[in-house]
């Protein structure tokens, strides 16, 4: 049962209709992980009918029952293009008991004040998580949004802000970190062991087929075009595990974490 008796699914979901687009990011059982199982709990998305919004489908595939399980949805709405990000739109909640073999699912309603969601003209980057007492779950998609119509569900990278994305990486996570800026800039300052594949002469594009899409990546650069525009290339090319790191080099730096020269 939803501790947010409020929510009222509108329609069905369609999500047989639909690819299936869940994330399958690498599982971690220690505490604190970030990373979604490929085996207790998954995390999708799939239209509402009519496409008039979204929900959020959790489903438990193993045989524990789960108590209190908080759920947290993200939407990052963009100019498609530009980079441009407006607010972020957040909604959370709790499941009180997510059974074995049970699937919850949480609808998210343009149209609805007490389920709003982002509606406009753009791309939306949707990020989903769930924690339990032993460890977080997440997934991520990216839709184009018409007014209130969710559209073209696909999968998309998965947003960190400086103090996750650092946590990761003394974790050894990341098999590589891709910084996308130009190699002037690069030289000056990045994160350790980071490599230089440059986005704008299209370096990254000619190097992408080369790399191992069972590796996990954490990508970035100076700004938000760029690291998002290549971040979501690696996706495109059907790499599951990318990350991009929030506010890139700068926000790193200035939270103090390691960089090299």
């Amino acid at each position: 049962m939803l501790v947010l008796s409020s929510y009222v699914v509108v329609g069905t979901s369609i999500s047989n209709q639909l690819n299936d687009y869940t994330s399958e990011m690498k599982h971690d059982n220690q505490p604190g992980s970030t990373l979604q199982s490929e085996d207790d709990i998954t995390i999708s998305f799939s239209k509402a009918q009519l496409s008039l919004g979204v929900n959020i489908e959790i489903q438990n595939n193993g045989n524990e029952t789960y108590q209190d399980v908080q759920w947290s949805f993200r939407a990052k709405p963009q100019i498609s293009g530009t980079g441009l990000v407006y607010k972020d739109q957040i909604r959370s909640g709790v499941i009180e008991q997510l059974d074995a073999n049970e699937l919850v699912t949480i609808p998210l309603r343009p149209l609805n004040r007490q389920t709003s969601s982002p509606f406009g003209l753009g791309l939306f980057y949707f990020n989903a998580s769930i924690s339990t007492s032993n460890a977080f779950y997440r997934s991520s998609q990216l839709c184009l949004l018409i007014f209130v119509f969710m559209i073209n569900l696909k999968p998309t990278y998965m947003d960190i802000p400086p103090a996750e994305a650092y946590s990761l990486y003394e974790n050894d996570t990341f098999d590589l970190i891709i910084d996308v800026v130009g190699l002037d800039i690069y030289s000056l300052g990045h994160l350790p062991g980071a490599v230089n594949y440059i986005w704008a002469d299209g370096t990254l594009n000619e190097t992408i087929p080369t790399l191992d899409k069972n590796l996990t990546y954490l990508v970035y650069c100076h700004t938000d075009p760029p690291s998002t525009a290549s971040a979501q290339a690696l996706v495109n090319a059907g790499f599951p595990y990318v990350y991009r790191l929030e506010g890139n080099y700068r926000a790193w730096a200035d939270a103090g974490y390691p960089i090299e020269t």
